[in-house]
């Protein structure tokens, strides 16, 4: 007797237990959304990536977030090291080159009005010697002329000096010649050199 309520108790515990599952499964199948497998057809097509496509870098950037969440990139290797050695150097090197034909030109520029100047007191020069060369032929041949006169007047031994004189003016007038036309030569080489250095002057302004 005793038994068979046990066993009883247990089938009907059992349909309980049994009912209350089925319950909780089917209330899960109710709330569960059904999921219906989805075709590979109605998937987005993803496009394939054409061969000639060439990137900026091999590798995905990198970067920081700084205020208000702006990227902010990183930067290079290269811009972290700096300029290298060879380009300081070429740079050191070209900066004393510009400098160099800076004062090169200023050099040339004074050298050049120095001997301009110089050409033009050259000039000035001859032509005080012009001058002074024709002063000089006047002055011997009055000279020469005044003698002429006296030796005309003279006899014996004073004629014989006058004579000498006059040889002696002659002798003078014939170097002063000779002189006169080194200065003309030289006048005119000065004269060309001033020319030439005044032209070049122009176009240099």
């Amino acid at each position: 007797m005793m038994f068979s309520q046990a066993s009883c108790f247990w089938e009907e515990r059992l349909k309980n237990h049994n009912k209350t599952k089925a319950d909780k499964i089917l209330t899960m199948t109710k709330v569960c959304p059904k999921m219906e497998p989805r075709r590979v057809s109605e998937a987005v097509a993803v496009e394939p990536i054409s061969a000639d496509v060439s990137f900026a870098s091999n590798h995905f950037p990198s970067y920081n977030l700084g205020p208000d969440d702006q990227i902010i990139d990183e930067p290079e290797e290269e811009e972290l090291k700096g300029p290298s050695v060879r380009d300081v150097v070429d740079k050191e090197t070209g900066d004393l080159s510009d400098q160099y034909k800076r004062l090169s030109v200023r050099d040339l520029a004074c050298k050049f009005d120095k001997n301009l100047a110089a050409a033009a007191k050259l000039v000035e020069e001859a032509k005080l010697n012009e001058v002074a060369s024709l002063e000089g032929h006047v002055t011997l041949k009055k000279l020469r002329d005044a003698l002429e006169a006296v030796r005309g007047r003279m006899d014996g031994g004073n004629k014989d000096s006058v004579e000498k004189a006059i040889s002696t003016v002659e002798s003078l007038a014939v170097k002063l010649t000779h002189h006169e036309g080194g200065l003309i030569q030289e006048r005119l080489e000065v004269k060309k050199l001033a020319s030439f250095l005044k032209q070049v002057g122009f176009r240099r302004c």
